[in-house]
Formats: C-alpha cells, sequence, structure tokens
C-alpha cells in the first residue's frame, strides 16, 4: 500500500506545506510534483482538501518575500478546531493523557512506571489476574515492577505487547505500532494470535494486524523524548522538523532552500519554541513566528 506508516499527523504537515507552494504562481514542475503526491495515497487528497477550505476561509495576505502567511486567525482557529475534532473520542476520556508538547511519567498502584510522550492516552485497567494498559493514541515508555501473579500488557489495536522484564516502549501508528525492548525482554502478539514473538533488549519491531517485523537500528539505553530531549545525527532538515513537528502547537513550514541541510545535535522535546529557536540558530535559519502555532524556516541566506 502506497504510504504505508506514514501517520496522519505527517500527511497535514505534508499538506500545509503544499498549500503554501502552491499559493500564488506555482511552476509547472510544483503542479506535477503535487499530482504526484496526491496519487500515492488516497488519504493525501482527503487531508489537503479539509486543509485547503481552512485556507479558503481564512483568506490570508500575500507577503513578498518567500516566506507567506499560511493562516489568518480566523483559520487558526478553524484548524485547531479540526485538529480537535480529528482526535478520538476516546483520547478525551483517557485514565492518562498528555497535551502537544507536554511529557509526564507516572507511578501506577503496582509501582511501575510511564512516562506519556507527546499528545499521548493510556486506559490503565488492574485486575487480580492481568494489568492492562490499552494505549489510545501516541507513545508510552514502561519500567514494569515485577508480578508473577499478573502478566503486565499493553493493548494496541494490531495486537499485544507482554512485558517478560522490565523496559520497554511502544507507538501507535495509523495502521501499526512499533515496540522498542531497552531492556529484558516482551512478548509481541497479533491480535488474532496467531502470531507471537519474544523481542529481546536491543530490538525493535512492527506490529500489524497479521503479522510482526523486525526493524533494523540500536536502541539506546531509554528513549531521548522520555528524557524530554529529541536527538538527531547527521539528520536530513525534513526529518528533524517533521519530527520536532509532534511536539508543536500548530504548524511548522520549512523552506525549501533549507532542503539539503543537516542537523547533528539535541532539541527540547517539551519546549518547541526553544528547540525552534536552537535549530534555527546552529543552522543559519531564518525564523518567522506568524503567532506561536505557525513557523516558517528557511535559509537566512535566501534572496
Amino acid at each position: 500500500m502506497a504510504g504505508e506508516g506514514i501517520t496522519t499527523d505527517i500527511i497535514r504537515e505534508q499538506a500545509a506545506d503544499w498549500l503554501v507552494q502552491l499559493d500564488g504562481e506555482p511552476t509547472p514542475d510544483q503542479r506535477q510534483a503535487f499530482q504526484g503526491w496526491l496519487s500515492r495515497d488516497n488519504r493525501h487528497r482527503r487531508v489537503f482538501e479539509q486543509m485547503e477550505r481552512l485556507w479558503l476561509a481564512a483568506s490570508p495576505p500575500k507577503n513578498a518575500s518567500h516566506f507567506k502567511p499560511l493562516l489568518s486567525v480566523t483559520g487558526l482557529v478553524l484548524l485547531a478546531a479540526l485538529l480537535i475534532f480529528q482526535l478520538p473520542w476516546h483520547y478525551w476520556q483517557a485514565d492518562y493523557r498528555t497535551a502537544m508538547g507536554e511529557i509526564h511519567t507516572l507511578t501506577l498502584p503496582d509501582g511501575s512506571s510511564v512516562t506519556l510522550d507527546s499528545n499521548s492516552a493510556i486506559d490503565v485497567a488492574f485486575d487480580q489476574e492481568q494489568r492492562r494498559i490499552e494505549l489510545i493514541r501516541g507513545a508510552v515508555l514502561l519500567e514494569v515492577s515485577k508480578d508473577p501473579q499478573r502478566p503486565m500488557v499493553v493493548a494496541v489495536p494490531e495486537g499485544t505487547v507482554q512485558a517478560l522484564g522490565t523496559r520497554y516502549s511502544v507507538r501507535r501508528g495509523d495502521d501499526h505500532s512499533v515496540v522498542s525492548v531497552y531492556e529484558s525482554q516482551v512478548q509481541v502478539s497479533t491480535a488474532d494470535q496467531q502470531t507471537t514473538r519474544v523481542v529481546e533488549a536491543g530490538q525493535q519491531v512492527r506490529l500489524q494486524a497479521e503479522f510482526i517485523q523486525m526493524l533494523a537500528g540500536d536502541l539506546p539505553a531509554y528513549p531521548d523524548w522520555s528524557r524530554k530531549r529529541l536527538v538527531f545525527q547527521d539528520a536530513p532538515m525534513s526529518e528533524v522538523v517533521a519530527r520536532l513537528g509532534h511536539y508543536h502547537r500548530g504548524l511548522i513550514h520549512l523552506h525549501s532552500s533549507a532542503d539539503n541541510r543537516r542537523f547533528t545535535g539535541a532539541l527540547p522535546a517539551d519546549d518547541s519554541l526553544a528547540a525552534l529557536d536552537l535549530l534555527a540558530d546552529s543552522m543559519n535559519l531564518e525564523q518567522r513566528c506568524f503567532s506561536p502555532y505557525v513557523v516558517y524556516l528557511a535559509a537566512a541566506d535566501q534572496p
């Protein structure tokens, strides 16, 4: 399936980027590239049309520089409303949840520690036979207290993740979840229980409804976001901005003039505006904030 693994949040960012590029006098190459983007995933057109309606309702003023305001105050209100209503109702009634840019650690009744990433939500149900956490949205890191009588299970739509040891994380996507094991082992099972796999410390798997796929790459002792940092090693600016966007209450647009730059360093995960300031200073980027929610980045030497 085209676009498999790309979350709706990333598609919204891409749609906002296309709105900026197409506003004004787009080149034939831009129009052709846009049509190609629309055709790659059925979700692209639906999300773009939603964003376009907000754009037209806002009627933003033109700007002669390479920066263009994306949304007026009216558009920002509409955008906020759209994002709120696209969150599942279950999120708002969850036992525990975090807002965008908030990272929170809590201690469960059994002494286990759970850290919720930005924009995450869980339900917790403990009984005499099982400790169960339903991951509704986002990501969690668990450090599990031992209890031989009651296994700790994290449930996602694609299956379950049962602790056989201490420290692991689970992150939900649109149609899959990623399980990362930092210490000891976990047992990952598909929803139909037909496929089960034990995942060792330092390993990471992609869990889908019918299969479990091993992912390449080395893992640190903890996920960086759980320490309220986002760590990058020679990462393209598009990757940096896309990840930072998961911690920013609004939209971040990266101008094509900065596409070829690469970033190595750490940014604060719980203060996106400070992270943007650090990124702009270290990478010689010009930053424009049309509100705390709409930020543009471009090469400072862009004519």
